[in-house]
């Protein structure tokens, strides 16, 4: 009978401990990036900026392809153009509009900002750098 009871209580300890439900997340958080903007120029009589660069790699320096990255003005964070870095990490708009609301000054005092917003697998990160008369 000693060992019935045993076994009853050991049931109803098993009973209570719920199962370990399996994570929907991974484990580790997105990965950390790291973002290099380059200096670009502005071409004031046709109201375009040139030449906006950007490489984003993982934290150990492996080139991460396929990300849309956004130029943007620092400050008012008016989107400049949108590029999708290749094979080699970089992200490049060549020659884009500034549109109207965007103020020349504003983008020549403070430069530019390329902006990867992030996911589940990269983290956000973003990099910074100036735009000179061209």
């Amino acid at each position: 009978m000693r060992w019935l009871a045993a076994a009853v209580a050991l049931a109803g300890i098993a009973s209570a401990s719920p199962a370990q439900a399996a994570p929907s997340d991974p484990p580790f958080g997105p990965i950390r990036m790291n973002a290099t903007a380059y200096y670009g120029t502005l071409d004031v009589i046709a109201r375009e900026t040139l030449g906006l660069k950007a490489q984003f790699t993982t934290w150990d320096g492996h080139p991460v392809a396929g990300l849309p990255i956004q130029f943007t003005t620092t400050g008012e964070r008016f989107p400049l153009c949108e590029a999708t870095t290749d094979f080699g990490g970089w992200a490049e708009c060549k020659n884009g509009p500034v549109p109207p609301p965007v103020s020349l000054a504003n983008l020549l005092v403070n430069g530019y900002d390329a902006v990867w917003q992030g996911n589940r697998r990269f983290a956000p990160v973003s990099a910074h750098n100036n735009i000179g008369i061209g």
